[in-house]
């Protein structure tokens, strides 16, 4: 099984799980090395279309990322349909809220929810003998 193909099963999976069932994943086609330096999109959403975009290679080398990088990531943007985008008068200007302590919260419900099921969680468990610190 490829990445791609590996990545699309556990997604899709964990959007199952998040109750996010109007939600698509999609990989994102990227073939052109980028430099980090510089800013890349990591993932997208389209929040007409319900499309989730999540870039599975790393930037530079274009290697796979880690399953457990790319649900975290598909955390992040299953969380912008859970806590959508406002608008707020701000001192004297509107602005657009999209990311703010009640959406970082359901960020982390997102990922805690996916570090208990029987499936993803093998990808959230620290191997013995690696310092994270």
């Amino acid at each position: 099984m490829t990445h791609e193909e590996e990545a699309q099963k556990y997604c899709d999976y964990a959007l199952r799980i998040l109750q996010a069932d109007k939600l698509k994943f999609r990989p994102m086609r990227r073939i052109a090395r980028v430099n980090p330096k510089r800013g890349f999109i990591v993932g997208r959403t389209n929040l007409k279309t319900g499309l989730i975009t999540i870039d599975i290679f790393t930037p530079r080398k274009r290697e796979p990322k880690k399953i457990s990088s790319v649900l975290r990531t598909l955390c992040h943007e299953a969380a912008h349909y859970q806590k959508m985008p406002f608008r707020q008068f701000y001192k004297g200007h509107w602005i657009n809220r999209q990311h703010y302590p009640q959406f970082y919260k359901q960020v982390e419900r997102n990922i805690r929810i996916l570090k208990k099921d029987k499936i993803l969680k093998r990808f959230f468990i620290a191997k013995k003998g690696v310092d994270f610190f």
